[in-house]
């Protein structure tokens, strides 16, 4: 039996522990232990959620400034000073800007750790114009990389940055890289140059990525549309999610789209309502150019 350890990082504006993370915990804890370590204070009761999760060895919530990357610094210390790195085939940095999974995990783990790569993921950035990487909501290293001098002085020498441009450039990036520069392999469940992930969330769950981004909600312009892909609580919490943390997730709406190798350059947002339609035109997916009313 494979033994996992899942390094968490979470984050909430509001302070507070959302269905939606406590979804994702539970099921990571059946397929493995978890730390946790969030990027900002909570209070005891909303604490207390996270640490009734089964499995949870460790759950800290305290304001840091140093993003997921120092909330992966924390975990993989509290696991290497507690002496039980080397208890596990596989340690996992995740974090909390998806929902999931939307599918059975097991089987998606059970497919990444089986061939001979040193590190995993589940989507490759691959951009044009940035060095390929694996995004870092996700990633897993394989004993021999967790117990290297390389991933602790990684991961030791996380501090704060500047923002999270910086974040992404010298650890989401480099984490990759440094690997790579020291002979580790890796794979994962998928490559994407175009913003997939970001632009249509439905189709990377059918392309075999079991979550959707939290900033790709918006994008999924129907709420019905989650019902028919995942697992009808999960569906159901996203919606209150939407609503709680103001998400425009309209019905009947519906979205035009013209892309040039599979990259956005014109969407329609269609809106109907009582005795009017309304369309919104966006250059690029996000610049608006266009806004008209149409009498029905």
């Amino acid at each position: 039996m494979v033994k996992r350890l899942f390094i968490f990082a979470g984050y909430d504006k509001f302070q507070r522990v959302d269905d939606t993370l406590l979804y994702y915990l539970n099921s990571l804890s059946v397929l493995g232990d978890i730390i946790f370590n969030m990027d900002n204070d909570l209070p005891d009761d909303e604490l207390s959620k996270i640490t009734a999760v089964p499995n949870m060895l460790s759950a800290t919530a305290h304001r840091h400034g140093e993003y997921d990357f120092g909330s992966y610094k924390r975990g993989y210390i509290w696991a290497r000073d507690n002496k039980i790195l080397d208890k596990y085939d596989w340690v996992y940095l995740v974090n909390d800007s998806v929902f999931g999974p939307a599918f059975d995990l097991a089987h998606t783990l059970y497919n990444l750790e089986s061939g001979d790569a040193d590190f995993v993921g589940m989507v490759c950035n691959t951009t044009p114009n940035i060095a390929p990487h694996i995004q870092s909501w996700f990633v897993g290293v394989r004993r021999n990389v967790a117990l290297s001098a390389v991933l602790h002085d990684f991961i030791t020498s996380v501090h704060a940055q500047s923002d999270i441009s910086a974040v992404i450039g010298k650890y989401e990036i480099g984490l990759t890289t440094v690997l790579e520069q020291h002979g580790y392999k890796y794979t994962t469940v998928f490559n994407d140059a175009t913003a997939k992930m970001y632009w249509n969330p439905i189709k990377i769950i059918r392309g075999g990525v079991p979550f959707i981004k939290k900033k790709s909600l918006p994008r999924v312009r129907d709420i019905n549309h989650l019902y028919k892909i995942l697992p009808p609580q999960l569906a159901r919490e996203i919606g209150e999610y939407a609503v709680r943390y103001d998400v425009d997730i309209a019905k009947n709406e519906c979205v035009y789209r013209l892309t040039v190798f599979g990259a956005p350059v014109m969407s329609i947002y269609q809106r109907k309502h009582p005795g009017h339609i309304i369309r919104k035109t966006y250059l690029f997916g996000f610049i608006p150019i266009r806004k008209t009313v149409q009498t029905c």
